[in-house]
């Protein structure tokens, strides 16, 4: 849907100044061949905005546009609070989405007692679907998925801001995609993408029991995420990672194939290919071994 400045009245009740007309919305590190609209709140991003040949106008406060600091094809828009005007607009199109009726295939077993979203979901070949799932709009999941009871597919993810408004919760615009020969473990929860990012579960993939993959979380194929794991929103995940249980991986890092999370690991850092980690914050795993023995023998 085009931003314009109907769009923009309706989702915000303000009126611009300005004349606006972009293809979409972006964060300052959206990647895209359309025109974006982004927003900054401090001066320190304007060199960001500038390299990214995506973003096209800006919603910023007057005392940064008056530095006229942005390269000469930007659009700047001057609005009392730049979050909140931003994320309104991302509220407004998500709740406004149009989505098809949901597909279900005849071989797929789903428990009457689960409850699948009558929109934005397609469900493929020969899955099972436990009781006491729900399984929101804008899910798709390939053939052979199993998602044991209790799961939640799509659920709204943690996207509160603090404005000059008040908390504006957002709500998710994007999806999520399950692989072939997925397993979710009971009682997990897999939220819904946000931000033009979708939420992603590589090939036969698998959940354990009570795991929360957040927003954004894109894995690749055969990797193993165990009980009670957090991994935060919009993580990189390669392909035949192990994460142990009780690991937590922060937000918007890089978990490259065959790396080790070991049990209750909290990882800040991009982990490198077949590396194995371990301990709070996490370090290479022999390394924590180490540093271990020196605090046993200290003691």
């Amino acid at each position: 849907m085009r931003i314009t400045n109907d769009l923009v009245f309706q989702a915000t009740n303000y009126e611009l100044k300005n004349k606006i007309d972009f293809d979409g919305l972006g964060l300052l590190a959206t990647k895209s061949n359309e025109r974006l609209l982004s927003f900054i709140e401090s001066q320190k991003y304007i060199n960001q905005v500038n390299e990214n040949n995506s973003i096209y106008g800006i919603f910023c406060s007057q005392d940064i546009a008056d530095l006229r600091q942005f390269r000469e094809n930007i659009d700047v828009i001057v609005v009392d609070d730049p979050k909140w005007s931003f994320f309104s607009i991302v509220d407004y199109l998500a709740k406004n989405k149009s989505r098809d009726e949901s597909r279900i295939a005849e071989s797929a077993k789903v428990s009457p007692a689960a409850y699948i979203s009558p929109v934005g979901v397609v469900i493929g070949e020969n899955c099972v679907i436990e009781p006491n799932v729900t399984i929101h709009s804008d899910v798709i999941i390939g053939a052979n998925v199993i998602v044991r009871a209790g799961s939640v597919i799509g659920g709204e993810g943690f996207e509160h801001k603090k404005t000059s408004k008040g908390i504006l919760s957002v709500t998710h615009d994007g999806e999520v995609v399950i692989g072939d020969n997925v397993e979710i473990g009971s009682n997990s929860h897999v939220a819904k993408g946000f931000s033009y990012r979708s939420t992603i579960i590589g090939e036969s993939t698998k959940l354990d029991a009570f795991v929360h993959y957040a927003h954004g979380v894109q894995c690749g194929k055969e990797c193993l995420i165990v009980a009670h794991a957090m991994v935060g929103g919009n993580v990189d995940i390669g392909n035949n990672v192990w994460i142990g249980p009780s690991a937590v991986i922060t937000n918007r890092i890089v978990l490259e194939d065959n790396c080790f999370i070991t049990l209750g690991a909290v990882v800040t850092r991009r982990v490198k290919n077949g590396e194995t980690v371990s301990g709070n914050f996490a370090i290479p795993h022999q390394q924590f071994l180490r540093s271990l023995k020196r605090s046993l023998a200290n003691d």
